[in-house]
């Protein structure tokens, strides 16, 4: 990869794009890898503590690596935007920095959905348009919201699976539709992984 670049051409491997149902984690993998990503900033986010944020955008989604360090930790999260399906948030954690580690080597690996709000909801939905301090902003309010989500994978081992308040109809839907993903991780997860701790070598921050 170029160094000096604000954007970066990813080319995602299948064409097919579900537009039905809960958000899942391998459709935001693959709308997070469907192009060219621009750089929006990098700074302080809501709920993190030491670390800093960086955010991206490309033609679909918007992106933020919430441990956006120059030195990796051993623990990575992506949370990915869209503004027709939701929101997806993807956590692991291992023994050691995750981009060199396998999903058999995570003792924590889970994710979770929220559904894009509905036309009636005191929280709109993002735009793609927005810059890094209206997401930062927008996720401040999403974050004390509490909205309601499905979520689940492993938690220190420990297998987890939910729908919180007006969603816990589709706790199945949701399971099935990312259960393989929790289990095995995925070619794009890996690529995304490398693709983000690529991009915090260049625009991270150390842990303070």
């Amino acid at each position: 990869m170029a160094r000096g670049r604000a954007a970066v051409e990813v080319i995602r491997d299948d064409p097919s794009r579900p537009s039905t149902g809960l958000y899942a984690a391998p459709e935001a993998l693959s709308d997070a890898l469907s192009g060219r990503w621009e750089y929006l900033g990098t700074g302080r986010w809501p709920g993190i503590n030491r670390a800093h944020a960086c955010a991206f955008r490309n033609d679909r989604v918007l992106m933020v690596n919430a441990y956006c360090t120059i030195t990796e930790t051993p623990a990575f999260r992506v949370d990915v935007y869209s503004p027709e399906r939701g929101r997806v948030r993807i956590y692991a954690e291992a023994n050691g920095p995750v981009s060199v580690r396998t999903r058999a080597d995570y003792f924590t690996f889970r994710a979770e959905s929220e559904p894009r709000p509905g036309p009636d909801a005191s929280l709109p939905g993002v735009a793609l348009t927005m810059s890094f301090e209206e997401l930062r902003a927008y996720d401040r309010e999403r974050y004390a919201a509490f909205l309601p989500v499905c979520f689940g994978g492993e938690e220190r081992h420990r297998r987890q699976q939910g729908c919180l308040g007006p969603l816990s109809t589709r706790v199945d839907e949701w399971g099935a539709r990312n259960r393989h993903f929790l289990e095995h991780a995925s070619h794009d997860w890996y690529r995304l992984v490398q693709q983000m701790r690529d991009m915090a070598v260049r625009h991270g921050k150390e842990l303070n």
